[in-house]
């Protein structure tokens, strides 16, 4: 899989990703633990392609567009074996500087025929990186309420924030707040 650094032009891949999902397990947070729900919606579809709401590919595109204009960046993940640059196993965008060393894995999607397949570590991987570069001493991320997501983001050392970061919670109030520390990551500081 490779990872490679996007232009805010590139945006506009977010329509080649297939975000639709079985969802076996939902998650909420109660009493600051991590609960089991009962599942809400079980097959989860692809992004409206037309529309402008929540679930749609311009949605998703309003809400990135200006992060990137303030300094996020795109990340693009690609099989090695695919010869397409337009067709995106993953795609990622990382606010490296979010606050003081704070960074903010803001939006990450792996196209359901690439999951499993190493896609989405990579973008982690990569945002990692750029945010540990950029003097984060934790990443935070707001994920999907369900099993796989939440899975994912546990798998890579997150836990849940606690406190939860005031406005990106009134962002996704339904979403599990986690935080990551990078500590382990740290580059040798001069």
């Amino acid at each position: 899989m490779r990872v490679r650094s996007l232009k805010a032009d590139d945006l506009a891949l977010i329509a080649a990703i297939d975000r639709s999902e079985h969802v076996d397990v939902q998650y909420a947070v109660i009493d600051g633990q991590l609960t089991e729900q009962p599942v809400t919606i079980s097959e989860i579809p692809r992004w409206d392609a037309t529309g402008s709401g929540e679930h749609s590919v311009a949605g998703h595109i309003d809400f990135c567009a200006p992060l990137l204009a303030g300094g996020a960046v795109l990340l693009g993940a690609f099989h090695d074996e695919a010869s397409d640059e337009r067709q995106p196993a993953g795609l990622a965008v990382v606010d490296p500087a979010f606050e003081p060393r704070l960074a903010w894995l803001a939006w990450l999607h792996v196209s359901r025929p690439y999951r499993r397949r190493g896609a989405g570590r990579a973008l982690w991987d990569a945002a990692t990186e750029l945010a540990v570069g950029a003097g984060a001493e934790s990443l935070y991320v707001s994920a999907t309420p369900t099993g796989s997501a939440v899975g994912f983001y546990l798998g890579r050392g997150c836990r849940l924030a606690d406190p939860v970061h005031p406005a990106l919670f009134a962002h996704e109030p339904e979403d599990i707040h986690l935080v990551c520390a990078l500590g382990d990551r740290l580059l040798p500081r001069d």
